[in-house]
């Protein structure tokens, strides 16, 4: 029995860091215009050759998967082109 309950908090640790995740990547795309989100699946799609009416679902995870990468280069733009 001790061992069903030890497993068992385990899992409910696993779920929560699961959850917590989910939480922060939720937040983080709510800082982004969507238009962003759009843009680079798009984009992504484009580059890739995978642009077409069927694979809409794989430009948005490949634009969810691309969001580091944005983030990234619009802080870099904004250092570069913000006044002194």
């Amino acid at each position: 029995m001790a061992e069903i309950d030890q497993l068992d908090h385990q899992l409910n640790l696993r779920i929560e860091i699961v959850q917590l995740g989910g939480a922060l990547v939720r937040h983080q795309l709510a800082q982004l215009p969507p238009v962003v989100l759009v843009g680079s699946g798009a984009l992504a799609g484009a580059l890739t050759q995978r642009l077409g009416a069927s694979r809409t679902w794989g430009m948005g995870l490949t634009g969810v998967r691309l969001l580091p990468l944005v983030q990234n280069v619009f802080q870099v733009a904004r250092r570069l082109w913000s006044p002194l």
